[in-house]
């Protein structure tokens, strides 16, 4: 066989395909960038929920110091039918007229949004439901909505972080806990 015979040959043979050490390091860096993308999305989710729960509480926190320097407010937790989650305060003055505050965008629907009652089960916040929050002026501890209810936790879930406000009725106070 001569020169160039031996080398046709030879780079006939090496062009045949992949050698499976070649192939187990494409699957491996396929698998380090799926795994990358995975978490980055969990981490987005994850941030959607703490920001939700972190706004929820803080609209809970303005409706109470609102409450205190107002004849009555109270606040509105709702969910539209695009699944985006609002809160909405509603203020009476002393002379008795009403004002309804701009709602504000506090969760997106990628995020679980839940509530317990005193005494009830842990419920849904679909589209179209809402829940009032109503403070105590006097005390300012939580007080009943035009139901009779008083909220005991708001759950926010979203990518792997669960977030639970708990609402203490007697002092008023709320508290984001990660769960």
């Amino acid at each position: 066989m001569d020169y160039k015979a031996f080398h046709k040959h030879k780079l006939h043979i090496d062009n045949r395909g992949y050698s499976l050490i070649e192939l187990v390091i494409v699957l491996a860096i396929i698998a380090v960038l799926m795994g990358t993308v995975f978490y980055s999305i969990i981490l987005v989710f994850s941030a959607n929920a703490k920001s939700c729960a972190n706004n929820i509480q803080r609209s809970i926190g303005d409706c109470k110091v609102t409450t205190m320097g107002k004849a009555d407010a109270y606040m509105e937790l709702f969910r539209e039918s695009d699944g985006t989650v609002y809160t909405q305060m509603h203020v009476t003055e002393s002379d008795g007229t009403v004002t309804d505050e701009e709602r504000q965008k506090v969760g997106t629907n990628k995020v679980y949004v839940g509530y317990e009652a005193d005494g009830d089960t842990k419920t849904s916040l679909e589209a179209g439901d809402k829940i009032v929050i109503r403070f105590d002026r006097s005390s300012g501890g939580f007080r009943p909505d035009a139901g009779g209810v008083i909220y005991k936790n708001i759950y926010v879930e979203g990518g792997s972080k669960k977030y639970r406000i708990e609402m203490i009725p007697f002092t008023g106070k709320s508290q984001v806990i990660v769960e």
